[in-house]
């Protein structure tokens, strides 16, 4: 869990063994071992009376769980009943502890599960949430995500095909979903039909390559600039990730 601003945030976490977790942000990690739950609570009280903030981010290693699924939850409500942004990894962890976390903790912006479930069945997502991310998406299908109100939307390892996805972008442009929506992201299963059949009967003109979203993200080829029936304008790109090949969709809010 994540909790504080800028230099001064803290990144908490508990593990098997005593070793440090490296990260990116300006962030103190400490390791924690045995699954000390109390240990962690009293820290980060204790951190939080010096500090006086919340917690913001909760990341979830599900592969830890071992069975205590119910009472790690329990404890996260215990330190503070809501949090901005919520992150699952995991290989294989059950689809119902995984709902479990879905439906009991209160997170209010964003979503980020990295995980493969061991049942392929489609999580019900809080509409409450404003972006998600779902990295091993086998389970996913048009009907799932068309489904979904949020502003972002990014999936990848899905089945979805380049018809699916342009069913997806015509829809946006006749204006019969997603009409917030500001990002739509796609792994691509065959990227070189995707301008033959993800646009087919889409008007678009070339535009500029958009900057990467990510750092390890590879811009491709120029934007495809799309225009949905109110004028509303949109760029689809084409990115190399790590992952494999993936679309973007941007949309430009007024």
């Amino acid at each position: 869990m994540t909790f504080g601003n800028g230099p001064g945030a803290y990144s908490v976490s508990w593990k098997r063994q005593r070793r440090t977790h490296c990260c990116d942000e300006p962030l103190l990690c400490i390791g924690c071992f045995e699954y000390k739950l109390y240990f962690m609570k009293k820290l980060y009280l204790d951190a939080r009376s010096v500090m006086s903030d919340e917690i913001h981010s909760v990341t979830l290693d599900m592969d830890n769980f071992k069975g205590r699924c119910r009472k790690i939850v329990a404890w996260l409500k215990s330190c503070c009943p809501e949090v901005l942004d919520l992150a699952v990894y995991g290989k294989n962890p059950r689809q119902e502890e995984l709902q479990y976390v879905l439906d009991n903790l209160k997170f209010t912006n964003s979503s980020y599960i990295y995980l493969d479930t061991i049942e392929d069945v489609p999580l019900e997502i809080p509409n409450t949430i404003e972006r998600i991310r779902i990295q091993n998406g086998s389970w996913i299908t048009l009907d799932y995500v068309m489904q979904l109100k949020m502003i972002g939307l990014a999936f990848n390892g899905t089945s979805l095909t380049s018809q699916d996805i342009n069913a997806f972008y015509k829809s946006w442009i006749e204006m019969e979903s997603h009409q917030n929506l500001d990002c739509f992201e796609i792994n691509l299963r065959n990227p070189e039909n995707f301008v033959t059949v993800g646009l087919r009967d889409i008007s678009y003109k070339m535009g500029s390559p958009k900057d990467e979203p990510f750092r390890d993200y590879t811009v491709i080829e120029g934007s495809f600039e799309v225009t949905r029936k109110d004028g509303q304008k949109a760029s689809i790109c084409v990115y190399d990730t790590p992952n494999g090949v993936v679309a973007c969709m941007f949309a430009f809010q007024d």
